[in-house]
């Protein structure tokens, strides 16, 4: 089955922004809403509230990791080649439950060697992360994927994994819709299951990002990343008649959809969108970067360059890990070093804590999955070999 390189460093340069998002928001200048200052008053705007946030966009990322899966996963069921149901799950746990669950006891130990009291000297959201202990209750919660549970407790990014795998273990079923169907079903279908959960959400407990009425807002994504894999052909096939200056064009109106979230931040027709048909906004222009990035040669070859398909190797383990090295950084270093120093060091850090985590980590995980679903096959056929070893004899 092809492998699509371009993706796996968009892939990439999504958890770098989440990264780098998440390391701004240790400054106040960053993390303070600024929308009501001009651009000329407070220039650090153009940085914040323009299509410019989308380096550090950490949400939008999010929604592009959700369009990429739903793109990739849905790949072998539209050239048939499709696992059992059994063998689709142990793989999927073994590809994103184990190395969750691996950062999760680090996250947890790490909390408990190096937290001494709560942090007084950085923004809101950083002097209260790490402040409540662990307790069976929540562990079980992580462990488990069940409740509406907080997942900030212990590594703040745990949260979209919790929907990537509920879905991910309902994705075949979707699926079986999706390859029957045209887009003429399955965009209906994405926009009934988020506009069903926004209706919902209205009468649901939503304290915590882990209800399991917004996974089926974000399941919508994962449809729209099996369509853009559907009829990849035929998107390409209308890309291809874009030329100069007009690809440029339509990246710059991406960019404008991908960052819709900061543009306008505030005023009275971005409220309205706000907050899931803003995700919408971002998933449009998320969905013309993945088309884009591969039907685009010149793109294509840029998304290839070695350093950004290794970024793309190791996004998930830097995804899991950054949050981590940096909190963990902070309060062992909070006092002794300059909180700018303290975000650098955990930024270089999480390269190397991320590629340590792909090559002894991830790569074992999903040979691990990998042996498991092959060992009946190779079982059968071992014995189909003696049988006829026997039968010659």
């Amino acid at each position: 089955m092809q492998r699509y390189e371009e993706l796996d460093s968009l892939r990439g340069l999504a958890a770098l922004a989440v990264m780098i998002g998440h390391f701004l928001l240790v400054f106040a200048p960053i993390a303070q809403n600024t929308s009501d200052l001009s651009f000329f008053d407070y220039p650090l705007n153009l940085f914040k509230y323009t299509p410019l946030h989308a380096i550090w966009g950490g949400h939008e990322a999010v929604i592009m990791f959700f369009l990429l899966s739903g793109f990739v996963l849905s790949l072998p069921f539209f050239s048939n080649r499709q696992q059992s149901y059994s063998k689709y799950v142990i793989k999927r746990i073994c590809r994103i439950y184990i190395p969750f669950l691996v950062a999760l006891l680090i996250a947890i130990l790490m909390r408990e060697i190096v937290y001494v009291s709560k942090l007084t000297n950085l923004t809101s959201y950083y002097n209260n992360l790490w402040v409540i202990p662990p307790n069976v209750s929540s562990i079980i919660h992580h462990l488990l994927f069940v409740g509406n549970y907080n997942t900030t407790r212990y590594d703040p990014i745990l949260w979209t994994l919790v929907h990537e795998m509920r879905i991910s273990l309902l994705f075949p079923f979707i699926m079986f819709i999706i390859v029957k169907s045209s887009w003429k079903v399955g965009l209906p279908l994405a926009l009934v299951l988020s506009i069903g959960a926004e209706i919902m959400l209205e009468n649901f407990e939503t304290k915590y990002m882990t209800n399991f009425v917004i996974s089926l807002h974000y399941a919508s994504f994962f449809i729209i990343g099996a369509l853009l894999a559907k009829y990849q052909k035929e998107l390409k096939s209308a890309f291809s008649r874009l030329h100069g200056w007009r690809i440029m064009l339509m990246l710059i109106i991406g960019l404008c959809f991908y960052s819709f979230k900061w543009i306008g931040y505030g005023e009275d027709f971005h409220d309205m969108l706000m907050p899931h048909s803003g995700d919408w906004m971002t998933a449009i222009g998320a969905s013309i970067f993945i088309i884009t990035a591969l039907s685009s040669v010149r793109l294509s070859r840029q998304l290839q360059r070695k350093p950004l398909l290794f970024l793309g190797k190791i996004s998930y383990s830097l995804y899991l890990y950054h949050m981590i090295i940096l909190l963990s950084l902070i309060h062992l270093l909070n006092g002794e070093l300059e909180t700018t120093f303290i975000v650098i060091l955990a930024f270089v850090a999480s390269f190397g804590a991320g590629a340590l985590s792909y090559y002894f980590i991830e790569l074992p995980s999903i040979r691990l999955g990998k042996w498991l679903t092959g060992w009946g096959k190779k079982q059968s056929t071992a014995a189909v070999s003696g049988s006829d070893v026997s039968s010659g004899a």
